[in-house]
């Protein structure tokens, strides 16, 4: 009788155990919708265009910064345009003369107008290629040009406003420094004018990706640097007055290549950046997403990969305190390369991930909230053209947060 009761008894427990996982194993499959896309767009000539940069404007419109080889331009031309609520073009500005022009960042000037940031061979003294900063104002006039370098080349990285109506410029040169490429940080005055410049770095690479400014006033620069040998880069972040002057510089890796491409300021002061990594266990190279404090101390960071590479290309504040962070993946999405995205409430769990982008290769390399609080992410795109077009893509929140599951 009781080897009887005992049988039942571990018939029971077994079959329970089983339920259980399955139970468990449904949950795993089960996601939270908490986005959705409201549109996207592609826009460009038959060249080859891409959108590298934008920034938020009133009434749900915002300015795009890129690079383009159509629209009658005469080599690549920096191309600056401002669109509507729906993703539609209102105007169209090239800059650029007869050599390689590149778009880099934008943002907004105190006054209303936008600064841009790109690189240029056409404006450049010598053969080389320097920093190209120019003012333009909100219906598309160009108010003022200004090229910053030396006798090699420069790189643009990013820039942000300071309180006097100028501007401080990130990027890298070859110019000067005892190094192969050292990060170089420019001043300029409401007009354009150069006030100062700066080199930093050591006998190694120094890059400068993005810059932003956080909420005590004062910068942040993020990027990479190599400390030891070629292609061992860690992460790089530097703490900047508004003038440009260094307040702190901090480096955090492990030893395969760790670099952070873009950047957003916290309401406490701190930022959140991304990039990628090859460190911390990656199989390849995986996204990583670092919240710092004020300090440069590291709050959490994250990391998100899959079998072949994924990284974050841009990050951008949300409504409720969150991150989201558009980057790429070659694991993931119908084509060789699709846009991965994700969002991270204020603590640095994810709340929603997603895989944009058809059987061509699509990238998103910046993201801005708009004043609704929905999202804009714009890149490239050729798999809906022969030639890569301007890519963009509008992401709101749902109604009411739905579940799915994961195939």
């Amino acid at each position: 009788m009781f080897k009887k009761l005992l049988a039942v008894l571990l018939t029971t427990l077994f079959l329970f155990s089983v339920l259980e996982a399955k139970e468990q194993a449904k949950k795993k499959v089960i996601k939270k919708e908490v986005y959705k896309a409201v549109w996207d767009k592609t826009y460009g000539g038959d060249d080859g265009d891409i959108a590298q940069g934008i920034v938020a404007l009133e009434n749900g419109e915002s300015a795009l910064i890129g690079t383009c080889r159509s629209f009658d331009a005469q080599r690549t031309d920096i191309c600056v345009s401002r669109m509507d609520a729906k993703g539609e073009i209102l105007w169209r500005l090239l800059l650029g003369g007869a050599k390689e022009d590149e778009g880099k960042a934008i943002i907004r000037a105190a006054d209303g107008s936008l600064i841009i940031l790109g690189s240029s061979k056409s404006f450049a003294k010598n053969y080389d290629r320097d920093l190209y900063v120019a003012k333009v104002s909100p219906d598309g006039k160009l108010v003022w040009k200004q090229t910053v370098g030396g006798d090699r080349d420069e790189f643009a990285g990013g820039l942000a406003g300071t309180d006097d109506g100028g501007v401080l410029v990130v990027g890298d040169s070859n110019s000067f420094g005892n190094g192969y490429k050292d990060v170089y940080i420019a001043k300029l005055d409401k007009n354009g004018k150069v006030l100062s410049s700066y080199i930093m770095g050591g006998e190694k690479e120094d890059s400068a990706k993005a810059l932003t400014r956080t909420a005590d006033g004062n910068m942040m620069l993020v990027g990479y640097r190599e400390p030891e040998r070629a292609g061992d880069t860690d992460f790089f972040v530097v703490k900047l007055d508004q003038n440009g002057k260094k307040i702190w510089t901090k480096t955090y890796g492990q030893e395969q290549a760790d670099s952070l491409n873009s950047v957003t300021a916290t309401v406490d002061g701190g930022i959140v950046a991304t990039g990628s990594t090859r460190s911390y266990g990656s199989e390849q190279t995986d996204m990583s997403v670092i919240k710092f404090d004020t300090d440069g101390n590291i709050v959490w960071h994250k990391i998100y990969g899959f079998k072949y590479y994924e990284y974050g290309n841009a990050v951008s504040s949300t409504d409720d305190g969150g991150v989201m962070v558009a980057g790429g993946t070659t694991t993931l999405g119908k084509g060789d390369h699709s846009v991965y995205m994700i969002a991270l409430d204020k603590s640095g769990e994810l709340i929603w991930s997603h895989v944009y982008g058809d059987r061509g290769k699509d990238t998103m390399n910046a993201i801005a909230r708009m004043d609704d609080g929905s999202m804009v992410a714009v890149g490239g795109s050729d798999s809906y053209s022969r030639a890569t077009k301007f890519y963009m893509l509008k992401i709101d929140k749902q109604e009411k947060p739905i579940t799915v599951k994961v195939n």
